[in-house]
């Protein structure tokens, strides 16, 4: 009997799944592994912090934030491997609104966050970091592996995101916008100012965008 099949219940008959759709069909059991190994490693971790999980992102609601871990599949995952990496980020919906950025419904995703970073970024090698897994993976190492790692990289940069200085900083490595963004929300237009001069440098095609911001925020 074929390991993947496609049953046709209305005509009680089994076809086997085209094999343009088995890596779909080994894509999944590598999705099930992944969440096997947040459920078993990362998740007690989390939750003993104050996190919340919804599908894989962890979400901590803070009196002017949430702060987000996310568990990131790679998009190349297929066959009988995969592979999947940790994001962290922190949104916060005044700095949100001072630049711009478009409203977000329900939580935000890691794409959303005011500054957001790769786990693999954050450790002492600065490289980015997959773990490996495959139909013989260990659940339980990898899961203490990965819980371990969030604990140890992902955890104090969140605490150190808390001081909005160290986020201003955080932030000019990327989007000079934001660390604007943040400077004005701190009343330091002169900052912003200098922020904001540094963003037209760095992205000259958005320099009309950038240039009526700050036109509108009486930067420029």
């Amino acid at each position: 009997m074929p390991s993947a099949l496609l049953r046709e219940q209305s005509l009680h008959v089994e076809r086997p799944l085209p094999r343009a759709l088995w890596p779909y069909r080994d894509m999944s059991e590598i999705s099930k592994k992944i969440d096997e190994i947040v459920k078993v490693g990362l998740a007690p971790l989390l939750k003993s912090h104050g996190f919340k999980k919804k599908a894989r992102n962890f979400y901590r609601e803070c009196e002017d934030r949430i702060e987000l871990i996310n568990v990131q599949a790679s998009q190349f995952n297929a066959g009988t491997e995969g592979q999947f990496t940790v994001n962290v980020g922190v949104y916060i919906t005044a700095i949100s609104e001072i630049t711009d950025a478009p409203p977000v419904k329900g939580m935000p995703k890691e794409y959303d966050c005011t500054v957001r970073e790769r786990i693999g970024l954050l450790s002492s090698e600065n490289k980015d970091t997959w773990w490996s897994v495959d139909s013989n993976v260990d659940i339980k190492n990898i899961g203490t592996d990965l819980a371990s790692s969030v604990e140890a990289l992902c955890l104090p940069w969140l605490a150190r995101m808390e001081n909005l200085e160290n986020l201003k900083v955080e932030a000019a490595k990327r989007v000079p916008l934001i660390a604007a963004g943040v400077a004005l929300y701190q009343g330091n237009k002169q900052e912003a100012k200098a922020y904001l001069e540094q963003c037209i440098k760095q992205k000259p095609l958005a320099k009309s965008r950038t240039v009526a911001w700050g036109k509108k925020h009486g930067l420029i």
